[in-house]
């Protein structure tokens, strides 16, 4: 993705246990890592539908936005629409292919002359309560598995 992304690997002893666990259920995990996929777009999506940052605080609104009475980062829904997710061989990658993705979540000057500035609204982001939920989805896998 050349825009911004988040790649998740599973790695250390879970891996060890996740990967001889996906041998019996012939899928390499498939099915629990495509749920962490849905889930992940889906806070991002939420997050931009609810005007939240990744961490929950509210979204600093832009002078676009206000200027046509709207939304941040959402105009016409290109940008919402663009977030998906793909598996990697031990995991997978969340993120959007647009270009102008990485601008509006990691900041910085842009336009002509780089004369305007973007403040950082990262709605992508991995914290505590993503966690639990990851660690719920792979749980409940692991049980469907035994």
């Amino acid at each position: 993705m050349s825009g911004v992304g988040v790649n998740i690997k599973f790695s250390g002893q879970l891996s060890e246990h996740l990967a001889r666990l996906a041998a019996e259920d012939g899928r390499g995990f498939e099915g629990a890592r495509r749920e962490v996929g849905d889930f992940l777009v889906g806070q991002i999506k939420d997050n931009l539908d609810h005007q939240l940052l990744a961490d929950r605080s509210p979204m600093p609104p832009s002078a676009a936005a206000a200027a046509r009475s709207g939304r941040t980062l959402i105009d016409n829904g290109h940008l919402s629409e663009s977030y998906v997710y793909q598996l990697t061989g031990d995991g997978l990658e969340v993120g959007s292919a647009k270009i102008y993705a990485a601008i509006h979540h990691f900041g910085g000057q842009t336009g002509r002359g780089h004369k305007t500035h973007i403040i950082p609204r990262p709605v992508m982001g991995i914290g505590d309560e993503e966690e639990r939920e990851i660690g719920d989805i792979l749980l409940d896998s692991i049980r469907r598995l035994a």
